[in-house]
C-alpha cells in the first residue's frame, strides 16, 4: 500500500533475480520450483537412461519418503538446517508411536531402515539437485549426508520353510497347474458356464510355479530375478557331466553382477518357461508376462498360495514372503554342506551376515563334530 516501500522490494527483488541471470538460472521458474514438481522434471529428464531396478527406486523413494517431506519446499536455496532433519524424520518413519492406525505399517517394512537405504537416498537427492544446479533451478545444492544409523545386532531367524512344508506347496502347485476347466451347459441348451482355470489364468499359474521352484534353488533376490533375461541364463556341465543352471545377475542389482551356480535340475523349470513363453529373444525377460513385460510382483499371488495351504505365518507368526524362498535356499545348502565361504558367494552376500542370521543351521551342521561316544560307566 506505500508506493516506495513497494519500489525498494522491488528493486531488491530485480537485483537478485539479475544476480540469479547472471549465474545461469532460469528466473522464470528458478525462485518458485517447488520440490513436488522438480523431481517430475528431473524424473521426466532422465528416465531414458535409468535402469528398471533404478526407475523402479526413484518412483518408490520420491513417491514414500521424499515429496511427502519435501514436496512443498522450493528447491532453488533449500536449507541445509531442513535437510538435515529429514534424516531424523526418516529414521522414525515407521514407527508406530508415529501413526494413527499402526494395522496400516507395511508387516515387511524395517523399523529402522539400513544404513545401505540411508545412503542409496541420499545419493539420489545429491543426483537430483546437482542436476537442478546445472539446468538452472538451483542457485545452492544443500548438504546432503545421512545419520549413521545404529542397528541392535541379533541372531533373529529368517522366516523360511521346513522340507516338509515346501513339499507341501510344490506338490499343491503341481496339481494346481493341472486343474481342468469344466463346462456345463446353461438352462434349456443356453450358454455354457465354465469352472476352472482360462488360458491366461493356466499361463500365469504355470509362470507362478516354475518362478517359485527356481527361486527356492536359485537363492536370487527378488528384483534380480525380476531384472532376468534370457541372455542372462544358460546351461553347463560340470565335474561330473551334469547339466546345471547359470545365471548372470546384473550389474544395477543391489550388490552388483555376480554369476550364479543353481541347484541341481534347475534348468527344468526355465526350460518350462521357455516353451510357453512368446517373447524368448536374448533381451526378453525370463519372468515375464504375456505382453513381454517383467512380472512386477509375484508376492501377492504367493501370499494366496501360502494361505490356502495354511503356511502363511511360520511358527514365530512370522510374515512368509517371496523372499522366505532365499532363505529356505541358504538353509538347504548349508544343511547340504555347502562350504559357508561359497554359498556367500554364490549368494551376494556376507559369511558374517550367514554366521549371524543362520547359527542354528551351523549348529546342527556341527552335530557330528559334537557328539562323542557316551562315556564308559565306571
Amino acid at each position: 500500500r506505500d508506493l516506495n516501500t513497494a519500489i525498494t522490494e522491488a528493486e531488491d527483488l530485480f537485483h537478485q533475480l539479475k544476480a540469479e541471470q547472471r549465474l545461469g538460472l532460469d528466473v522464470k521458474i528458478a525462485g518458485n520450483l517447488k520440490f513436488r514438481e522438480f523431481w517430475k522434471r528431473f524424473y521426466a529428464a532422465h528416465e531414458a537412461g535409468l535402469s528398471v531396478h533404478r526407475q523402479r527406486l526413484h518412483r518408490l523413494f520420491s513417491t514414500k519418503y521424499f515429496i511427502p517431506y519435501f514436496g512443498e519446499e522450493r528447491v532453488s536455496d533449500m536449507p541445509d538446517a531442513f535437510v538435515e532433519r529429514y534424516w531424523d524424520w526418516r529414521i522414525n518413519y515407521h514407527n508406530p508411536e508415529n501413526w494413527e492406525d499402526p494395522t496400516e505399517i507395511p508387516f515387511n517394512a524395517a523399523r529402522v531402515p539400513a544404513q545401505k537405504t540411508l545412503d542409496m537416498e541420499a545419493g539420489m537427492l545429491r543426483q537430483m539437485f546437482r542436476w537442478g544446479k546445472r539446468v538452472g533451478y538451483v542457485k545452492r545444492e544443500p548438504w546432503i549426508k545421512p545419520t549413521k544409523v545404529k542397528h541392535t545386532k541379533g541372531t533373529e531367524r529368517r522366516p523360511t520353510f521346513t522340507e516338509a512344508e515346501w513339499k507341501q506347496i510344490y506338490e499343491h502347485l503341481r496339481a494346481w497347474v493341472k486343474e481342468e476347466t469344466i463346462s456345463t451347459p446353461g438352462k434349456a441348451g443356453g450358454k455354457l458356464h465354465r469352472k476352472g482355470p482360462n488360458a491366461l489364468h493356466r499361463y500365469h499359474r504355470e509362470l507362478l510355479r516354475n518362478y517359485l521352484l527356481f527361486m527356492a534353488n536359485s537363492g536370487l533376490r527378488p528384483n534380480e530375478a525380476r531384472q532376468l533375461r534370457w541372455q542372462d541364463v544358460r546351461t553347463e556341465k560340470d565335474a561330473d557331466k551334469k547339466i546345471v543352471l547359470v545365471v548372470e545377475v546384473a550389474e544395477a542389482t543391489k550388490t552388483g553382477a555376480r554369476t550364479v551356480v543353481c541347484r541341481d535340475g534347475t534348468h527344468i523349470y526355465v526350460d518350462r518357461l521357455r516353451k510357453i513363453s512368446g517373447h524368448t529373444a536374448t533381451d526378453d525377460f525370463v519372468f515375464g508376462n504375456r505382453d513381454g513385460k517383467p512380472v512386477e510382483n509375484f508376492g501377492k499371488s504367493f501370499e494366496a498360495v501360502l494361505s490356502r495351504l495354511n503356511l502363511l505365518n511360520d511358527r514365530q507368526d512370522k510374515r512368509r514372503t517371496i523372499y522366505s524362498l532365499r532363505h529356505f535356499y541358504c538353509t538347504q545348502s548349508l544343511l547340504s554342506d555347502v562350504p559357508i565361504h561359497t554359498l556367500a558367494r554364490n549368494m551376494g552376500t556376507s559369511i558374517s551376515y550367514i554366521e549371524q542370521h543362520y547359527s542354528h543351521v551351523l549348529t546342527v551342521m556341527q552335530a557330528k563334530e559334537l557328539r562323542t561316544k557316551k562315556f564308559r560307566q565306571p
